[in-house]
């Protein structure tokens, strides 16, 4: 059974600034990984369709369990879109190991608190088919995507303080 989450993050700028300053910028995200201390490329971005495909090579020690399965160089695609009616952003995740049998998917949408504030609220589901390990990945792939948001929101306010 997939895990769901559903996080909420108070960050310092209006709705369009986050989409503006924030997702569609090239040098936040280089700081962002940089500070994640991630490796990080981005393979393709078309401002006009919203179509965003980086690669990810996470920092983080893996379980010994689950190294095993994803190796010691794990890496991951995101690939998503940006859709500027609904204002969203749905993405998938592509592991580098076994993608057939680990499945993730999400949404970033954004909230207006006040013209200086808004909500980014993500919404995920992990899903891992590994006989023995699913659960076991699933609930890691969980508990690291909600520590990582948690370093991303500061870092965002941090970056933004920075640039204004």
């Amino acid at each position: 059974m997939p895990k769901n989450l559903a996080i909420r993050q108070l960050l310092d700028c209006s709705e369009p600034e986050f989409w503006e300053r924030i997702f569609r910028c090239e040098k936040f995200n280089q700081y962002l990984y940089d500070r994640l201390g991630f490796e990080y490329e981005l393979e393709e971005w078309n401002p006009q369709t919203g179509y965003r495909r980086a690669k990810v090579w996470p920092a983080q020690k893996m379980p010994r369990a689950v190294e095993k399965v994803l190796g010691d160089r794990f890496s991951y695609i995101e690939e998503g879109d940006f859709d500027s009616l609904a204002g969203n952003y749905r993405f998938v995740v592509i592991p580098s190991t076994i993608p057939d049998r680990i499945r993730v998917k999400g949404t970033v949408s954004i909230e207006a608190i006040s013209a200086h504030q808004c909500e980014r609220r993500v919404t995920l589901e992990i899903g891992a088919d590994v006989l023995g390990l699913g659960r076991l990945i699933e609930t890691y792939f969980a508990a690291t995507t909600r520590a990582q948001y948690a370093r991303n929101a500061a870092l965002v306010n941090d970056y933004l303080a920075s640039v204004r």
